[in-house]
C-alpha cells in the first residue's frame, strides 16, 4: 500500500529544496485520506451523522484528486498550495459546521505547522490568522453556554493529538536530516579548504595553522619537533621536457612517497609549486636529518614517469621562542643552501642557527 502510494510521486535528492515539501505533501495526503475514511465510517455507523459523513467523503474525494494530479504534474508549489487550502478549508468548515462545539476547535491547531511548512511563513501566518479569528469568534459565541464533553469531544482531542505527534515527528526528522546533511557539508567544505586538490595533502593555510598551534604548545613542552622543506630539483625542466601533466603526476607521486616514508604522526603539506613541508612531531634534529637523507636517497634511486628526479631538503628544529615565520625562514635558508650547493642534498640549521650539510649527504 505504502509503496504504491509513494512510487509515483516526484523523486528529489535529499539536498533538493523541494525534497521535504514533497515528503510532507505525500504524507499529508495519505494521512488525510486515512482520516477521512475512518471519520466517514465512524460518522455513518457509530454517530449516525450522515451530513458530517458526506462532508468527510467529499474531503476524501478531493484529497485523492489532488494526489492524482500531483503524481502527473510533479508541481510542488501548486501541490503545496492545494494541500494547504484543502487543510484549512476542510478543518474550518468542520469547525464552523459544529459551531466549535465538541472540542472541534482543537482541529485548528493543525493549521500553523502544516501551512508554515507548505507555503512559507508569510502565507502560513495569514491562513493561520484567518483560522484563529474564526475560532475566536466561535468561542465568543459560546460564552456562558454549558459545554457537554461527550464521546465526540474525546475522539476529536485524541485524533488531533495523534495528528500533532505525527506532524512533529516529521518535523524532527527533517530537522535532524538537515542537520546531518549540513554537518557532512561542513566537513566536506572544511576538507576542501585545507586540502591541496592535486596531491590530496594539506595546503599551506592548514600547514601554517598547525605549525602555529604546535609552536604555542612547544613553549611549555620538553619534546623535540622538527620542520622539513622539500623541493623537487629542476622541476621546470621536467615540465618543459615531459609536459605539465607529467609534472603533475610527479607531484602526486612524490606526495604519495612522502606519506609512506614519513612517520604516521607527521603533518605533510604542499607548501607551494614543487615545495613540500613536513612537521615531524617528537623528532629530534638528528633523527629528522636521518629521515630526510633516507627520503632523498630513495627518490634519487627511483624512476618516475620514465625519468629520474632528485630533491633538496632544508630542515630545522623548532624552538620554544619560535614563530611560524622564524622557523620557516631557517628551514628555507637551509633549503636554499642545499640547492645552491649542487642540489640532491640535505642541509639543516643547527642549534646555533648555522646551516650545515648532513654528514652522509652526497
Amino acid at each position: 500500500m505504502l509503496d504504491f502510494w509513494y512510487k509515483k510521486l516526484p523523486k528529489h535528492p535529499k539536498d533538493h529544496k523541494d525534497f521535504w515539501r514533497t515528503k510532507l505533501i505525500a504524507h499529508t495526503l495519505l494521512l488525510a485520506s486515512c482520516y477521512f475514511v475512518i471519520l466517514t465510517l465512524l460518522n455513518i455507523f457509530y454517530f449516525a451523522s450522515y451530513d458530517i459523513a458526506l462532508f468527510d467523503t467529499v474531503g476524501l474525494c478531493i484529497t485523492l484528486a489532488v494526489y492524482s494530479w500531483f503524481t502527473k504534474t510533479a508541481d510542488v508549489d501548486m501541490a503545496a498550495w492545494a494541500v494547504a487550502i484543502i487543510i484549512v478549508s476542510l478543518i474550518m468548515l468542520f469547525v464552523i459546521s459544529t459551531s466549535g462545539r465538541a472540542h472541534t476547535l482543537f482541529w485548528a491547531t493543525l493549521i500553523p505547522p502544516l501551512t508554515f511548512f507548505l507555503v512559507g511563513r508569510t502565507w502560513g501566518s495569514v491562513l493561520s490568522g484567518i483560522a484563529f479569528c474564526i475560532c475566536a469568534y466561535l468561542t465568543y459565541k459560546q460564552q456562558q453556554q454549558v459545554i457537554t464533553i461527550g464521546l465526540g469531544s474525546l475522539f476529536n482531542v485524541i485524533e488531533v493529538s495523534v495528528a500533532h505527534i505525527i506532524i512533529f515527528r516529521f518535523y524532527e526528522k527533517t530537522r535532524f536530516s538537515a542537520y546531518q546533511h549540513l554537518q557532512a557539508r561542513n566537513i566536506e567544505i572544511q576538507h576542501l579548504a585545507e586540502t591541496d586538490k592535486l596531491t590530496g595533502l594539506y595546503n599551506r593555510q592548514k600547514f601554517d595553522q598547525t605549525l602555529s598551534l604546535l609552536l604555542a604548545d612547544n613553549k611549555d613542552a620538553t619534546t623535540s619537533n622538527s620542520l622539513l622543506i622539500c623541493d623537487i630539483d629542476h622541476f621546470k625542466n621536467i615540465n618543459d621536457t615531459y609536459g605539465h601533466l607529467a609534472g603533475d603526476n610527479i607531484l602526486s607521486t612524490f606526495a604519495t612517497v612522502l606519506k609512506h616514508k614519513m612517520p604516521t604522526n607527521s603533518l605533510i603539506a604542499r607548501w607551494g609549486g614543487e615545495e613540500f613541508t613536513v612537521i615531524l612531531s617528537n623528532t629530534t634534529l638528528t633523527d629528522a636529518a636521518a629521515l630526510a637523507h633516507e627520503l632523498k636517497k630513495y627518490i634519487s634511486e627511483q624512476k618516475f614517469e620514465d625519468s629520474f628526479f632528485t630533491i633538496s631538503i632544508g630542515l630545522t628544529e623548532l624552538h620554544c621562542d619560535d614563530t611560524v615565520k622564524s622557523s620557516l625562514e631557517r628551514a628555507d635558508s637551509a633549503l636554499f643552501t642545499a640547492k645552491s650547493n649542487g642540489r640532491n642534498t640535505v642541509y639543516y640549521s643547527d642549534n646555533n642557527f648555522k646551516i650545515v650539510a648532513y654528514p652522509s649527504a652526497s
